[in-house]
């Protein structure tokens, strides 16, 4: 599945300036410079942020569906 910000039409790669380990742990950051963690490992780290993307875009549809319905 490929992941695109909004107002992109061609994939990036994975943003991997995202991550950082400090503290025996890891951690990703996130738009407005808000950091998420932390996690065991890099690849937990990953799969968090992968989940925080499908999270962040099925709520923009549904917020965007929203906004398109009758009131």
């Amino acid at each position: 599945m490929k992941h695109y910000r909004a107002g992109e039409t061609v994939h990036y790669p994975f943003r991997s300036e995202r991550f950082y380990h400090a503290d025996n742990a890891w951690y990703f950051l996130i738009r407005g410079g808000n950091a998420k963690g932390p996690f065991e490992n890099r690849v937990e780290a990953e799969k968090a942020l992968t989940h925080y993307i499908e999270t962040q875009m099925r709520l923009n549809q549904v917020f965007h569906k929203a906004e398109d319905s009758p009131h």
